[in-house]
């Protein structure tokens, strides 16, 4: 109950008792009158009020009210030392409870008890009994909206509580000095504590260097302030996280406290990355495009004078078969151009049977001058008779070529490349054939490892950064994996998942109507 309810109940009921008392003054010829009440029967009578005639009465304890109360008893009466003043008691009952005692202070000899005493005894005793009932039904009546009130705060506060905990970014309010004075799960959720654990702590000692964060800038500039910190999450990779800060200003224009919002923008940030390399990667497609129909065309009129010069030329002409030589590169230029307008336009695939060691075998001849001048040494471990698989094999080869030739050139002072076929499973226990091509180069920095197959990012002076992205798209195409282990300064090893598909899935692969 507030201060200023239980005081208005007070002076409301200590006016109705000095009515009463100047009441029974009147009623019995009193000069003052002392009211007592009884608050529980057997309980001795304890002052509550009095009023005199003529002012306010002598305090009940200058008078020595309670050795009066105890010398007279109910009834009686007594000279005063002063032999001026005499006291009589008279019982407060009503309705045969007795209430209290009132003294009453004559001026002289006291008189005696009259009927007209009694039955002004009787009424005041039904008053005071009212009146106290009356502050006591206030008194519990403010009571009861005391704890509606309070039982409403609370649980204001829980829903607030919940709201704040409801909300996905952290929230956390700070004072002047750097210390916490609340925190929503979200935030605690990210240190592994409980709200709580966080309140009535130093930012040092929780949340990160107190100079550096955005709240302490903002007690000190008064405006917003935003920033990006990166986080550790045990098991996983660091979140980058954005801190924003706001001033809560007191009435003088004072900031008092700043509340800081951390949000997690990790797939934001890289949502945009990728959008950005996308759109990189289709102004590329396009401009491979353009570049092979500009291409194409002169090219397709030197291959088509070669063929006619070859259908003429006798079989006996001198060196006719670095012509058939040029005009089979020349069909590979071809091809290479197809594959570059197929970053732009990709065209349907069509799945043949393809045997993934002679596949192997096919790449190593095409290579095998440039890793001989290179003293790389191959070493072969290909699995005899395994299953073919279905696939596209210019982009395998494509694939294959790829990791060959990267591995070449992390080995420049010459190693050992080492190719291996085996049976294996997929993940989800499907029968797959796995390509391992290990070399003994320099290898990949663990911060570069994980970003090998993005498009656009390479370590090369030269490079576009589409080797392995292209790689990794050929391979998915193909319901495979590819993944990378590398020690610096050891090498790298990159396996190829392919599954082995049966027949039934081959024509879903391909297309084909197995009717037909």
């Amino acid at each position: 109950m507030g201060a200023s309810v239980q005081l208005a109940i007070q002076n409301n009921l200590n006016a109705s008792i000095r009515d009463i008392a100047l009441n029974l003054c009147a009623a019995t010829g009193a000069k003052a009158c002392y009211l007592t009440l009884r608050e529980r029967p057997g309980a001795y009578p304890r002052f509550i009020g009095a009023a005199g005639v003529h002012g306010d009465p002598p305090d009940w304890n200058d008078i020595g009210g309670a050795h009066i109360l105890r010398q007279i008893g109910y009834g009686g009466t007594m000279v005063m030392p002063d032999c001026m003043t005499s006291a009589m008691a008279l019982s407060l009952s009503s309705g045969g409870r007795d209430v209290g005692v009132a003294i009453l202070l004559f001026n002289g000899e006291p008189p005696s008890v009259s009927d007209t005493m009694v039955a002004a005894a009787r009424l005041a005793a039904q008053a005071i009994d009212a009146s106290w009932q009356l502050a006591m039904l206030h008194d519990q009546a403010e009571q009861i909206a005391e704890r509606t009130r309070l039982r409403e705060i609370q649980l204001s506060r829980n829903l607030i509580r919940g709201v704040i905990d409801s909300v996905p970014m952290g929230l956390v309010l700070i004072d002047p000095t750097g210390y916490v004075l609340a925190a929503n799960r979200a935030l605690a959720g990210r240190f592994g504590l409980e709200p709580a654990m966080l309140v009535g702590r130093f930012y040092d000692d929780v949340l990160g260097a107190w100079s550096e964060s955005a709240a302490s800038r903002t007690f000190v500039e008064r405006q917003p302030q935003r920033l990006r910190r990166t986080l550790q999450r045990p098991g996983s990779s660091d979140a980058l996280i954005e801190i924003a800060s706001f001033p809560l200003f007191d009435a003088a224009g004072a900031v008092y406290q700043v509340v800081e919002v951390w949000e997690d923008i990790t797939e934001r940030v890289a949502l945009q990355t990728q959008l950005v390399r996308a759109e990189k990667l289709a102004a590329i497609g396009h401009l491979a495009a353009s570049i092979a129909h500009e291409v194409g065309n002169p090219l397709q009129a030197i291959q088509g004078f070669l063929a006619l010069f070859l259908e003429q030329c006798a079989p006996e002409t001198p060196n006719q078969h670095f012509l058939r030589l040029a005009e089979e590169e020349i069909e590979r230029i071809v091809r290479v151009l197809e594959r570059l307008r197929d970053l732009y336009r990709p065209r349907a695939d069509v799945f043949t049977n393809v045997d993934v060691n002679e596949l192997i075998e096919s790449v190593l001849l095409l290579t095998g001058k440039q890793l001989e001048r290179s003293r790389i040494r191959v070493v072969r471990e290909l699995t005899p008779n395994l299953p073919t698989i279905q696939g596209v094999a210019d982009q395998l080869k494509q694939v294959l070529l790829n990791l060959v030739l990267n591995a070449a050139e992390a080995m420049p002072n010459g190693g050992i490349l080492h190719v291996q076929t085996h049976r294996a499973h997929l993940a989800s226990g499907q029968e797959a054939i796995a390509i391992a091509i290990t070399d003994t180069g320099v290898g990949i920095p663990p911060e570069q490892l994980t970003r090998i197959f993005d498009g656009l990012h390479t370590t090369k002076e030269r490079g576009m950064g589409l080797g392995l992205y292209t790689s990794k798209a050929i391979v998915e195409r193909h319901l495979g994996s590819i993944s990378a282990q590398s020690i610096p300064g050891e090498g790298t090893t990159f396996e190829i998942m392919v599954p082995i598909r049966h027949k039934e899935s081959r024509h879903e692969a391909t297309g084909e109507n197995p009717g037909r």
